[in-house]
């Protein structure tokens, strides 16, 4: 793998001395496909456009405007993965050794150079290079695996919090629900290359899901014993007017809202999870409600493709399907659309069983999963 890697990239090299670029270019690049620029400028131009393909950089010290020791610096923030080393003549050494000790550079080299010690070190630099990039991809696939691990657990602490909220109808299908909105495509981190210590990436998960469970548990119960009994007409002005104890505004489209089925106990927790949702996320500062179809939808739209805070939206999509109503999301270009529906008459929330195939499905769009805060 890595004579492929070493013949894949290509060596960067920097110096304002026109015959120092063709002497160079003549005898390196018979083993290497070589780069040349004639100061920092040019070199971050070259590396702008090719700096994925580059695996080392040997820059001269002493050029017109800008040392090498200048680029150095910039190379080292930007394509950190380049190996780097400084060419300079004897009478610059100190600098020289300055950027070994600052990590700047793998090596530096005195001119003027004897080319069979030249081309040694950079080979030896392309070693380095190449054995770097075989590390991060194995430090990839490791990630990969925890992240898979670490997504199943995710999945499954909140499908068991589901099912054990006594007293709350439908929350299986809640949690199902906002899974289903929330799984999406695409790779998302949740354990970094810094997060190699799989005791502590444990730790952090059982906090991270006690967190997100004792938040929802908490505002559950808060509730007391649901029943079908306890669920009651409610004007949307009441709503209105509770919400906006909490910050929240509910613009109402039109004064003649039908009535929603709430219990009056869920009132105010959903109040604030709506809030903490639209606050976290950049979403618009109010929610739009108008009439609907069998009930009343509150809809609001966030700035980003991103997800809200978990506890809170994990909230709502619960007490909306306690009461037969629904939360949906959509995608709209870079942001998201969410469309809470309560309907007139609670006591037609669903009982029927989850789809056959339901956490199939959830198992399949498990890769992409979308990070839970």
């Amino acid at each position: 793998m890595t004579d492929t890697l070493s013949a894949e990239y290509a060596i960067l090299y920097v110096d304002d001395e026109e015959m120092a670029l063709k002497y160079f270019r003549r005898f390196v690049g018979r083993d290497f496909t070589v780069h040349t620029a004639t100061n920092v400028d040019d070199a971050l131009e070259v590396l702008a456009q090719q700096g994925e393909s580059i695996g080392v950089l040997i820059t001269d010290q002493r050029m017109p405007g800008q040392s090498g020791v200048d680029l150095l610096k910039k190379v080292r923030s930007r394509w950190p993965h380049i190996v780097r080393l400084l060419t300079t003549a004897y009478a610059d050494l100190e600098d020289a050794i300055e950027a070994v000790n600052r990590g700047e550079i793998f090596r530096y080299l005195t001119k003027p150079w004897d080319t069979q010690t030249l081309l040694t070190e950079l080979r030896q630099a392309m070693e380095m290079f190449t054995l770097r990039h075989e590390r991060a991809i194995l430090m990839r696939e490791k990630m990969s695996v925890w992240q898979r691990l670490i997504q199943l657990g995710r999945l499954r602490d909140l499908l068991v919090m589901a099912h054990s909220l006594r007293g709350l109808r439908n929350s299986e299908h809640a949690v199902v629900a906002y899974l289903e909105d929330h799984l999406m495509a695409g790779d998302t981190v949740m354990a970094g290359t810094e997060q190699l210590d799989l005791w502590q990436v444990t730790e952090d998960e059982i906090g991270r899901s006690l967190a997100v469970v004792t938040t929802v548990r908490e505002a559950i119960d808060a509730l007391g014993e649901f029943g079908e009994r306890d669920s009651q007409a409610v004007s949307v002005r009441v709503l209105a007017e509770q919400a906006a104890t909490v910050g929240l505004d509910l613009a109402l489209t039109q004064d003649n809202l039908p009535e929603v089925s709430l219990d009056e106990r869920a009132i105010e927790p959903l109040c604030r999870a709506l809030s903490a949702v639209v606050a976290d996320h950049e979403a618009s500062t109010s929610l739009a409600v108008s009439a609907a179809d069998g009930g009343v939808a509150f809809i609001w739209t966030t700035a980003s493709a991103g997800l809200p805070e978990s506890s809170a939206l994990l909230i709502v999509y619960l007490v909306a399907h306690h009461h037969g109503g629904t939360l949906t999301c959509r995608s709209a270009g870079d942001a998201r659309e969410y469309r809470l529906f309560l309907p007139t008459d609670g006591t037609a929330a669903p009982a029927a069983p989850l789809a056959h195939g339901w956490l199939e499905s959830l198992l399949v769009r498990l890769e992409g999963w979308d990070q839970m805060a």
